[in-house]
C-alpha cells in the first residue's frame, strides 16, 4: 500500500487509482514542509543499497535536495540549472538527488544519473521515506536547507531560480 501512495503522490497512477486510494481510508502524504521549518532526517539508500539518513547532511552547510524522477519532464528541464548550480556551489553547498522513482530500479536510476551527469549523491527513496517525511507534492521538488537546519526554499517545475534560493541559504 505504501508503494502506491507513493506513486499516487508523484502522479504516476491515474486519477482513479487515486481516487480509489482516498475511498480506501488511506492516510495522505502529509503536505509540503515550509520555508522556516526544520528539515526532517529520513533513510533512503545510495544506489549501491547502502541506507543513508539524511539528518548527516542537516545543519552542517547548505544542503539542496531535488525530489526526481528520469520519466519527468520538468526534472529534465530543471538539469541545466541544477548542473549550473552545482558548478557554480558545490564546493559550499551540498546536492542530493533523491530518485523517487517508484518503478524504477537503481540500476536505471544510476545508468540514467550517470548518462545524463546529474549532481553526484543521486540517493533512491525506496521506501518513500523522503517523500513522506518532506511531503514532496511530485517530482522536480526543490528543498533548500539552510546551514542551521531550516527550510529557506521550496519549489516544483523545471523553470525554478535555484542561483537566488542557493544565495538565500549562504
Amino acid at each position: 500500500m505504501r508503494r502506491l501512495l507513493i506513486t499516487a503522490v508523484l502522479g504516476a497512477v491515474s486519477l482513479a487509482a487515486g481516487a480509489s486510494c482516498a475511498a480506501s481510508g488511506q492516510a495522505a502524504t502529509p503536505p509540503p514542509l515550509g520555508t522556516g521549518q526544520r528539515a526532517p532526517g529520513a533513510t533512503v539508500k545510495t544506489l549501491g543499497g547502502a541506507p543513508v539518513d539524511l539528518s548527516r547532511y542537516i545543519g552542517k552547510s547548505p544542503v539542496v535536495i531535488e525530489f526526481w524522477a528520469k520519466w519527468c519532464p520538468n526534472c529534465r528541464a530543471l538539469e541545466p540549472a541544477m548542473t549550473a548550480a552545482y558548478r557554480a556551489y558545490g564546493s559550499r553547498v551540498t546536492f542530493l538527488t533523491i530518485a523517487a522513482s517508484v518503478g524504477e530500479t537503481p540500476a536505471e536510476v544510476s545508468a540514467y544519473a550517470k548518462a545524463h551527469a546529474l549532481v553526484p549523491e543521486v540517493l533512491y527513496d525506496e521506501t518513500g521515506a523522503a517523500v513522506d517525511a518532506y511531503g514532496a507534492p511530485g517530482t522536480s521538488y526543490v528543498v533548500i536547507i539552510g546551514r542551521k537546519g531550516s527550510i529557506v526554499y521550496t519549489g516544483e517545475g523545471g523553470d525554478q531560480d535555484l542561483t537566488a534560493a542557493i544565495k538565500t541559504a549562504l
